[in-house]
């Protein structure tokens, strides 16, 4: 006998986040989706907007 787990109990990571600086004092947040079969989506979008690079690592340390 065998037991079934469906594979959305194993997959804890759903996205990619990568930090840009666009200027001084313009970082932003770029985030890419994992599918389930474990490819990113090809296009990415801005989920923050910061002025320094510590308040962006602030806002993903509370994410």
């Amino acid at each position: 006998m065998s037991t079934m787990i469906p594979l959305d109990q194993f997959q804890q990571l759903r996205h990619v986040d990568a930090i840009i600086e666009k200027a001084a004092d313009s970082w932003w947040v770029y985030r890419r989706n994992i599918g389930y079969n474990g490819a990113l989506s090809a296009t990415a979008r801005v989920v923050f907007f910061g002025r320094s690079k510590a308040q962006v690592e602030q806002w993903l340390a509370s994410q």
